[in-house]
C-alpha cells in the first residue's frame, strides 16, 4: 500500500514569495528619519544656545 503525501502550499515556496516574512523598513524611510533626526537635533541645539537674537519690538 502506497503512502499518500500531504500536499504542500504552493504559494508558500513561490520564488516571489521569498520576499515575505518579517516587514522591515523601507530605505527611503530609514534615510528620511535619518533626516528628521538631524533636523530636530539642530532644532534643540539653535533654541538651548546661549547666543540668541535680539527681538526688534
Amino acid at each position: 500500500m502506497k503512502i499518500k503525501e500531504e500536499k504542500r502550499n504552493g504559494h508558500a515556496f513561490h520564488p516571489i514569495m521569498r520576499k515575505g516574512g518579517v516587514h522591515e523598513k523601507s530605505n527611503k524611510a530609514k534615510r528620511r528619519a535619518t533626516r528628521q533626526d538631524t533636523v530636530r537635533q539642530s532644532r534643540e541645539w539653535r533654541d538651548h544656545s546661549p547666543a540668541k537674537p535680539a527681538c526688534a519690538a
